[in-house]
């Protein structure tokens, strides 16, 4: 039997929304060879010198972060295992401020990623531009943001300085709710009563629909300080 009709006496409403949205971001200026060798190019780096300057470039951005994580009265709390559970930790950190908006906690930890990079060429005896994966360090931000809720974001600290972007379902419905003033009641990441679920249905049909872009490159942008230099990149076309 169908387990709505077999509790409909005990059920006063039906929602369907996503449960969680997962956005990979790239900076398309260092999404291939020809575009990243433009960037080296631009900024005077020979092929042989890649690997200091890389490294400098990422000591740059974990400065950057690291006051940018200061700034916000949090502290970095390094994982040494990938088994730790990261809900946990962000869970009694809001617990320790429940009402705080914002960045609640970072996490810094070394995970497994593709990188773009220079290596040598055992062929042709030259320095080429490769993909391969590596080990590097990444950070995660969890906000408690007025937008989408309880989040996160992670970005890796070599290049290409890929993010992730985490958006709760529900977490983001429930500030839809706030903005609409419509009552509800939360039990964990359940919804146990919304005041009005035809005007909740309607608002979470609509949110796949919304531009939220914007509000995710302010929010890079203010983490990666290495991007004003990669975004304008210029382009010539040789006759």
């Amino acid at each position: 039997m169908n387990i709505l009709e077999q509790n409909k006496e005990k059920i006063n409403g039906i929602l369907e929304t996503f449960d969680r949205m997962i956005i990979n971001g790239y900076i398309l200026q260092l999404c291939n060879y020809r575009q990243f060798l433009y960037y080296l190019i631009q900024n005077n780096i020979k092929l042989k010198d890649f690997d200091k300057f890389a490294l400098s470039q990422t000591e740059s951005l974990c400065n950057h972060i690291d006051n940018y994580i200061k700034e916000n009265n949090c502290e970095t709390i390094y994982l040494n295992s990938g088994k730790i559970d990261k809900s946990e930790i962000v869970e009694t950190e809001l617990n320790k401020n429940p009402n705080k908006k914002g960045l609640i906690t970072a996490l810094s930890t070394v995970e497994i990623c593709n990188t773009i990079t220079v290596k040598s060429n055992h062929e042709t005896k030259l320095l080429e531009v490769t993909y391969k994966p590596t080990k590097c360090k990444h950070y995660y931000f969890y906000y408690n943001d007025s937008e989408f809720g309880l989040m996160y974001l992670k970005i890796q600290t070599w290049f290409p300085y890929n993010v992730q972007i985490y958006i709760n379902g529900r977490e983001y419905l429930s500030k839809l709710l706030d903005k609409n003033n419509i009552k509800y009641e939360m039990y964990n990441n359940s919804f146990s009563y919304i005041e009005d679920f035809d005007k909740a249905q309607e608002l979470a049909n609509n949110i796949l629909n919304q531009k939220i872009s914007n509000s995710f490159d302010g929010l890079v942008s203010k983490i990666n300080n290495l991007l004003p230099n990669m975004l304008c990149i210029r382009y010539e076309v040789m006759e």
